[in-house]
């Protein structure tokens, strides 16, 4: 059965991009810095002491000038700033995104078995990392969790990410394809391929999707489930492909250039360091 908006491995395009998103997501004005603190600190807490909350998200609403004013890159970094997940002027939202140690473990797992895969083509230094970088688009803006691209972009690319992952509970469907449609809007992150991890919170599963546009619409070319039952794991449809010009933005060079791949051991080591931080 098709998820909601994804049919045949497509995305609809269009639509909103904060504020359709799960009622499990809490909302509150943003009325100073003060009360933010507040609210993002006891939420912080709440998710500490118990491990299970239903999101990993607070979403503030807020004019369009206190977001831009918020979200200035000449003041100071604040809490906000640091955590702010992604923002949009038209509909004056701002969605903060609650540290985790099941995040931040598959982020650095992720990009730990990318930069091994390209370690052996002699690339390890042509990559930049974009971890929590705000990139913005027309009206609207995001970071993502993590991305790549290359240090020395070809003449009239911007030096953004074009590989970008997101990572989220696996209950999370309209969060993660809002994050999608974002990076892959050429208007938007202009990325070139969107990872999405899915961590499941109830048993020892992760779900990777590749997403890539196509046809004008993001388009789901892979999809990785790694499982486990009675300590017997499984991986599917690996290994995880990214082409090299997705990556680097030219054609591989020399017979060491390929696509990256991400093996099934890569992917199991993957789910594992996740599972080990769960307690799975």
């Amino acid at each position: 059965m098709a998820e909601p908006e994804t049919q045949n491995g497509y995305l609809d395009v269009g639509g909103s991009f904060l504020k359709e998103l799960p009622s499990s997501i809490e909302r509150y004005p943003y009325e100073g810095e003060r009360s933010f603190l507040r609210i993002f600190n006891l939420k912080l807490n709440s998710h500490e002491s118990s491990g299970h909350e239903k999101d990993n998200f607070i979403l503030f609403h807020t004019s369009r000038e206190m977001i831009e004013t918020l979200l200035n890159p000449d003041n100071e970094s604040t809490t906000l700033t640091k955590n702010c997940s992604s923002f949009d002027l038209d509909e004056e939202l701002i969605l903060i995104k609650m540290p985790s140690p099941e995040h931040s473990s598959a982020i650095a797992a992720v990009d730990h078995a990318i930069m091994a895969a390209i370690l052996p083509m002699g690339l390890f230094d042509s990559l930049n990392g974009y971890p929590n970088a705000t990139i913005q688009g027309q009206t609207r803006g995001k970071q993502p969790d993590q991305g790549w691209g290359s240090i020395r972009p070809p003449c009239g690319c911007k030096r953004t990410p074009s590989v970008v992952l997101e990572v989220a509970w696996s209950d999370s469907h309209s969060k993660l394809n809002s994050d999608v449609r974002f990076w892959l809007n050429p208007a938007d992150g202009n990325a070139k391929t969107c990872l999405t991890l899915r961590v499941d919170k109830r048993q020892p599963a992760i779900r990777i999707e590749n997403w890539r546009p196509q046809n004008g619409r993001p388009h789901r070319v892979q999809m990785i489930q790694v499982t486990k039952v009675s300590n017997h794991i499984t991986v599917t449809n690996d290994p995880l492909t990214i082409p090299f010009e997705d990556l680097f933005l030219r054609a591989p060079s020399t017979p060491a250039e390929r696509d990256i791949e991400i093996s099934h051991q890569a992917l199991q080591v993957i789910a594992e360091k996740i599972w080990d931080v769960q307690g799975f």
